[in-house]
């Protein structure tokens, strides 16, 4: 097998399996007890890290996709049923978002920070925090895979 891709779909995972030109696509319904109970559609205003220098789609992918798609190395001790795996990091403290591209900055050519909201229509998100033991302001968002949440971000040129 060459690559899995794995996206979020409305209430669904979708697992791409490439055997050398054959395709085998195969979906699940999502357990409803792997995305957080108290996840909700709600629009919270929200620092994001892009890493590729272009506000796009690919800059909201989910940190378990960018594992699949060789962006990111995998975690040494992959959870996969911590739901905050197949979520996309944001920071609702600038600072936070700051911290992140900082360290960003050693690995890719072009972050920056955006700013912007976790559209409700897009999937729900949570704050990290709700559910673990944590004291920062790093948000959950599950990002469906039909949506365009670049669309409610824009570049933010300094400290806002």
């Amino acid at each position: 097998l060459c690559r899995i891709v794995h996206r979020w779909r409305k209430r669904q995972i979708e697992h791409k399996e490439f055997e050398g030109d054959t395709c085998i696509r195969i979906v699940f319904i999502l357990k409803t007890d792997i995305l957080p109970k108290d996840a909700k559609k709600e629009n919270k205003s929200v620092y994001r890290v892009i890493k590729f220098g272009t506000i796009d789609r690919n800059g909201f992918i989910g940190t378990y996709e960018e594992i699949q798609r060789g962006l990111i190395p995998p975690k040494k001790r992959m959870n996969l049923d911590d739901p905050g795996l197949y979520s996309t990091s944001c920071n609702m403290k600038y600072s936070e978002a700051e911290y992140a591209l900082n360290m960003f900055m050693r690995h890719y050519p072009k972050p920056f920070i955006a700013k912007g909201e976790t559209e409700g229509s897009c999937g729900p998100c949570q704050l990290t925090s709700e559910r673990e033991k944590r004291s920062d302001t790093h948000v959950d968002w599950w990002i469906y895979e039909d949506t365009e949440p670049q669309i409610y971000f824009s570049e933010v040129s300094n400290s806002e």
